[in-house]
């Protein structure tokens, strides 16, 4: 299966300054949108961590960057104009930001309590290294209960061979090659410390399951070049690191749960309980009768929506009462939903993945009042980082709020549509199948099911969230691709049977394929002349001329960047992640509609 682009998914924790090797960062101004001022760090960190398409292509690398300047420029004027007209004061925005700035002050919180009082030593690591670069190959046999697993443990000791065991009970498949750091510690432990190849080690308790364990073999890599160790070791320090700062973890959390009280709503949380439940039983009917697998099964983002259509009454109503906050059933249901309720198999109940979450939000709730108690909000890095996003929600705002004003009376044919503005090699009536869903890396899991064979159309009818299409397989069009916005612009590159994605829009995370694409036929469709593409480029043009735009494009030309299309996931404190930058739409076509263009177009 295909792709048009290699998309590249990269996790980690913070964003380094030297994660790319581009130039260092600068924070000299490169552009100015009204008294909003784009600097190099600014467009670099952005341009790194988004895909966009065609960065692959270094001939078109100066025309990539003067794009994805104007791209961040209307996304500035934008935002400017929203918040102008009061949009951030939206519930649905308010929430969004103010939901992102609590993960970045709880990141904060993480930082100074458990990541900055973490310390690897380089003795640690040369210790470590051995280890790391010996693979073992793992033989090992699951008991239920400590009575099985004594008794397994009797039979092996008395003689009987520890892999026609595995074969008699029914585990011959258990065998694993592991290595250092990707191993749970007390096996690991036993594995490197006191097991020879062909040794079988006693039974192991790991959360409820029993493990009796054979090392197998062994696989130790040697002669190593300089390069090979520095990266070994880099991988070793942050296997380290990130142990210390679970024990640090566990440290600070005893302590700081000291004393703090919590009452929950049992009136509140039985009726969120019953009506999950309801949705649960009845996608569990649903898919009995389709006669396909039951799990997992995903409450998704219009399962919360009904659910807060039937407690309407009871939203504004405090589900968590404590001395410091107070969050109402509303608040609760939206965090629920921002975390992600599955059940991934028929071991996992209903109340028992309520019960989790709720703790999880509430230890994040007390986690979070502590973090504003110390100003936390007001820290550079969070203030620098909520400026980008708040940025990114209000432009999205002003486009919600034009596309709700438009004018839809004014028709001409798909003919002069394409005269008229579209440059007619770029317009595809196409047709494409889509999976949406709201998590990335859930997206991620579904395409990498899709690479693996599964049936697009059953995926899409399971999980998609794009319910009108979800019943047909997922499958769309024909339409014209100007319609799709930026999924319909890469559907129009791509060739019939290529899959695309995760690719983020405005409904949630998109992985589409294109069954077929064609030319226009005047016959076939009737456009609006207004559409929202001319739109909200007039728009942006409009709001050019009012705020002002600078763009320094002598210095534009020297600011370096890699050729990777990447999704960068930040992984932040106590659990939690987002995507490192708000992904980009690409607008540049506003140029066309400046008054007094000075600004050359890409």
């Amino acid at each position: 299966m295909k792709k048009l682009i290699p998309i590249l998914f990269v996790f980690h924790s913070l964003i380094s300054q030297n994660f790319f090797k581009p130039a260092p960062l600068r924070d000299d101004t490169l552009a100015k949108a009204g008294n909003k001022i784009i600097t190099t760090r600014d467009f670099i960190q952005r341009y790194e961590l988004t895909v966009w398409l065609g960065k692959e292509k270094k001939t078109q690398v100066d025309k990539n960057k003067l794009e994805f300047l104007y791209s961040m420029i209307a996304e500035k004027l934008l935002a400017l104009e929203a918040l102008e007209l009061g949009l951030d004061k939206e519930p649905e925005i308010e929430k969004a930001i103010k939901q992102t700035e609590k993960l970045l002050i709880l990141d904060e919180l993480y930082k100074l309590e458990i990541k900055n009082k973490v310390e690897v030593t380089e003795k640690e690591i040369l210790e470590a290294l051995p280890k790391f670069n010996t693979e073992v190959e793992v033989h090992y046999i699951i008991a239920k209960n400590k009575r099985e697993a004594d008794s397994i443990w009797s039979l092996l000791k008395k003689g009987i061979e520890f892999d026609s065991l595995m074969v008699e009970l029914g585990q011959s498949e258990n065998k694993e090659k592991l290595r250092w750091g990707d191993i749970y510690e007390p096996i690991e432990k036993v594995i490197y410390d006191y097991l020879s190849v062909g040794e079988v080690y006693q039974p192991i308790l790991v959360d409820s399951l029993w493990y009796i364990i054979k090392l197998a073999n062994k696989f130790s890599k040697f002669g190593l070049s300089p390069d090979e160790i520095e990266s070994a070791k880099s991988q070793v320090r942050k296997i380290i690191q990130l142990r210390k700062e679970r024990e640090k973890l566990i440290e600070f959390s005893q302590k700081f749960g000291e004393g703090k009280i919590l009452k929950v709503d049992a009136q509140l949380l039985k009726l969120l309980f019953t009506e999950i439940n309801k949705i649960v039983e009845k996608k569990k009917l649903i898919r009995r009768a389709e006669n396909v697998a039951v799990y997992p099964i995903a409450i998704l983002r219009d399962d919360f929506l009904e659910i807060k259509k039937n407690l309407a009454e009871h939203l504004d109503d405090h589900f968590l009462k404590a001395d410091s906050f107070k969050r109402t059933l509303d608040y609760v249901i939206d965090q629920l939903s921002l975390k992600g309720f599955v059940l991934r198999s028929e071991n996992q109940s209903v109340a028992g993945t309520l019960n989790s979450l709720l703790k999880t939000i509430i230890n994040e709730e007390f986690l979070a009042f502590e973090g504003y108690r110390r100003g936390l909000d007001k820290s550079p890095e969070v203030l620098k980082d909520m400026e980008m996003w708040k940025d990114a929600y209000l432009a999205y705002a002003l486009k919600r709020k034009l596309l709700d004003s438009l004018n839809l009376g004014k028709k001409i044919t798909a003919e002069e549509l394409l005269r008229g503005y579209f440059p007619a090699d770029q317009i595809w009536e196409i047709k494409i199948q889509e999976i949406l869903v709201d998590d990335l890396s859930f997206a991620d899991s579904l395409l990498k099911l899709i690479e693996q064979g599964y049936d697009m159309g059953e995926l899409a009818r399971r999980f998609s969230k794009r319910e009108w299409a979800r019943e047909n397989g997922g499958i769309i069009g024909y339409v014209l691709s100007n319609q799709l916005g930026e999924i319909g612009q890469i559907a129009g590159t791509l060739e019939p049977g290529q899959v695309y994605g995760p690719i983020y829009t405005d409904e949630g995370y998109s992985i589409f394929k294109l069954l077929d694409k064609r030319k226009p036929k005047d016959t076939l469709y009737v456009a609006n002349y207004d559409t929202f593409n001319i739109a909200l480029n007039k728009l942006i043009a409009s709001l050019a001329n009012k705020y002002g735009v600078e763009v320094k494009y002598e210095m534009l030309k020297l600011v370096e960047v890699t050729y990777i299309n990447t999704i960068v996931v930040r992984f932040l404190g106590f659990g939690n992640r987002i995507l490192a930058v708000p992904l980009l739409e690409r607008n540049v076509d506003w140029l066309r509609f400046l008054k007094n263009r000075k600004l050359p177009l890409p």
